[in-house]
């Protein structure tokens, strides 16, 4: 007896108007509804679609949070998206996420899709360290750096494996200490690459001059001036401190002030200020400025005034340090004084 049903149509026959109908390599996901009526369909909430269809379908107890486009959080890990075109041999990794230190991804996750079809591709992740050897120049790389796809392994059993057995501390790349910035060359409007990095930049002497320049205790003649001032944006999105773009979307928007101050006398000090980006405007809540050993905070109500601490004119870095509650924090590079204002540099011995 012979069957008149239409035999099922085998899932790798050959359709040369179709390439995906060609057998799919592997570490590729369908999703399970592609064509879902009102869900963004640009290629990272895909990859993150997809992510989240197979978490569900392993039965995972993993956190999974998105961040900001082509950004997610998994457990405690900062995971960076790159994606490329299904059939593309490469993609191209941006240096920008990767200059900021110890506040650097932590995983790098490359995804070929496929939009219209639905479908996912992902061969891998590489780790900071895994990253930095393929790429060593990227943090300070102008262009982005091209990757391959055989770069990426493991598939996402290794993005699944690193998030249940590692912290995220394991997986960031020792750095190397970071060189002091000097404050004199503010005033040849001189900016570190450590500094632009967060976002810096130097203000005109009349834009970032502070509302109440108060003379520092033991200054007990002479007019303070301000010599130079540097501005680094912020902002609190979702308990974290931002700089850069990141901080765009975010309602909670304040400023770091760095101004470098004189007198007639020759004195110099370093003003550090934190406050809101708009007068009137209050500081969030429970952030903490250091600055060396000393601590200021805006407590469990916030304010609307700054927060301000003082350094005089030494041979020691100041380390300044900024963070919210017990968790996010932004480390600014040590800065120093180098040669008292008005004295030249020491030229070599001869």
């Amino acid at each position: 007896m012979t069957s008149s049903a239409t035999p099922m149509p085998d899932p790798f026959d050959e359709d040369p108007d179709d390439p995906l109908a060609l057998p799919l390599p592997p570490h590729t996901l369908w999703l399970d509804e592609p064509e879902s009526p009102g869900l963004p369909r640009d290629h990272p909430s895909l990859v993150l679609r997809a992510l989240r269809q197979q978490r569900a379908e392993l039965g995972l107890d993993l956190r999974l949070r998105e961040n900001s486009g082509d950004s997610f959080q998994l457990e405690g890990f900062r995971v960076q998206l790159v994606c490329a075109p299904f059939w593309s041999e490469e993609l191209a990794v941006s240096p920008q996420p990767w200059r900021l230190g110890a506040r650097s991804p932590h995983l790098l996750l490359g995804a070929w899709v496929d939009e219209e079809a639905g479908v996912v591709r992902l061969p891998g992740v590489l780790t900071a360290a895994e990253l930095r050897q393929r790429c060593p120049g990227l943090a300070s790389a102008e262009a982005p750096c091209p990757l391959p796809l055989t770069a990426f392994r493991g598939g996402l059993d290794r993005l699944w494996l690193l998030g249940r057995l590692l912290t995220p501390e394991a997986l960031l790349p020792s750095e190397p200490a970071a060189a002091p910035v000097r404050l004199r060359d503010w005033l040849d409007g001189l900016l570190a690459e450590a500094l632009v990095a967060l976002g810096a930049e130097l203000l005109p002497a009349s834009a970032g001059a502070f509302r109440s320049p108060a003379a520092p205790v033991g200054l007990a003649s002479g007019l303070p001036t301000a010599l130079a001032t540097v501005a680094i944006p912020l902002a609190l999105a979702l308990g974290r401190i931002e700089t850069g773009p990141a901080r765009r979307a975010a309602s909670e928007r304040f400023r770091l002030l760095l101004q470098l101050c004189g007198a007639m006398e020759g004195a110099q000090w370093l003003e550090v200020r934190l406050e809101p980006e708009l007068p009137g405007d209050l500081l969030p809540q429970r952030l903490t400025l250091r600055v060396d050993d000393r601590t200021i905070d805006t407590g469990g109500d916030g304010g609307c005034g700054p927060l301000c601490l003082t350094v005089p004119a030494g041979e020691e870095p100041i380390v300044i340090g900024l963070w919210h509650g017990d968790g996010s924090r932004l480390a600014l590079p040590p800065l120093h004084f180098g040669a008292t204002l008005g004295e030249p540099e020491p030229g070599p011995a001869g």
